[in-house]
């Protein structure tokens, strides 16, 4: 679901803000925002018409006029897939983010409403990767507990800041500093995860917005294995699909296999009662079925 501003009330104003929201869904699902560019192509804007599941009207904060857009989960998928861009797991780790802004040359903590622009720029960034983040309260037992600087290129200055993180009990944990460089600014940000290697991004950009948003790039992408595209020449194959009740339900299977990637010379083979056979050619043949096909709605694996 995405919420953008509606210029007008008109069919192509309401056309065009659809076209936004799935930008702002496709930016979130793969983890990083420039992937919503690819709503704006011609394909782009056809998958925004399919995976439409309803939208409605509404009013800003700031009292304009906005439209909220539902878009069908395993179609905004299967047009990722189709893209061969990467994406996420269907579970995100949920990550604390401990952040020092070295501003004017006073370092200061940003915590979940303070300072409350910059609280502000690093939560909607998070938002148009899907990261689910934390900011920390800092409260003043939590303030005084804090180093007064932290380099995350350097595990030994993140002790303090690991050991206020259990009161959050988060999945993982983000330690960053922003800071002026040159003609503008710099991210460092380093991601710690249970069970798993810590990893870090240094990132610039014109001002604080573009490098902290240039660094969740990064986290996004690595949260976001790479979507699995089926290889190898293609080949014949044959699924036989249960539970197809009715026309709708037809057309949602129809609709998820097309977009499926390596899928090509899609065809009905045969109709009985609730059971459908379909047809095709896929890139990698039968073993590239569970990378390609199977996953996501509308489909459910049986024992047969």
């Amino acid at each position: 679901m995405a919420r953008v501003p509606l210029a007008e009330s008109t069919d192509a104003a309401r056309t065009a803000a659809v076209t936004s929201a799935f930008s702002r869904v496709l930016g979130q699902v793969a983890g990083r925002a420039e992937v919503g560019a690819l709503a704006h192509q011609p394909d782009g804007r056809s998958a925004a018409a399919r995976a439409l599941l309803s939208y409605a009207l509404g009013t800003g904060d700031d009292g304009t006029q906005v439209l909220e857009a539902r878009f069908d989960p395993a179609l905004v998928r299967g047009f990722l897939s189709a893209q061969q861009q990467a994406r996420p797991a269907e579970a995100r780790p949920t990550l604390l983010l401990w952040l020092l802004a070295q501003r004017d040359g006073a370092p200061a903590w940003v915590g979940a409403d303070e300072p409350a622009e910059l609280a502000a720029t690093v939560s909607n960034a998070a938002a148009a990767r899907g990261l689910p983040l934390l900011l920390p309260v800092l409260d003043l037992t939590e303030r005084a507990a804090l180093p007064a600087s932290v380099d995350p290129t350097d595990p030994s200055s993140l002790a303090a800041l690991t050991t206020a993180s259990a009161r959050y009990r988060p999945d993982g944990v983000l330690f960053g500093r922003l800071r002026a460089a040159g003609n503008g600014w710099e991210a460092t940000l380093r991601l710690t995860l249970p069970e798993h290697a810590d990893v870090g991004w240094s990132a610039h950009g014109d001002d604080e917005a573009a490098a902290l948003a240039a660094a969740l790039d990064g986290v996004g992408q690595h949260l976001a294995p790479a979507a699995t595209v089926a290889g190898g020449p293609p080949a014949a194959v044959q699924i036989t699909v249960d539970g197809i009740t009715d026309i709708e339900a037809y057309a949602r299977v129809w609709r998820h296999l097309k977009q499926a990637p390596g899928v090509r010379m899609l065809r009905p083979l045969a109709l009985s009662g609730a059971r459908s056979v379909f047809g095709f050619e896929l890139a990698g043949g039968s073993g590239a079925l569970p990378g390609s096909v199977d996953p996501g709605a509308p489909f459910a694996p049986t024992s047969r």
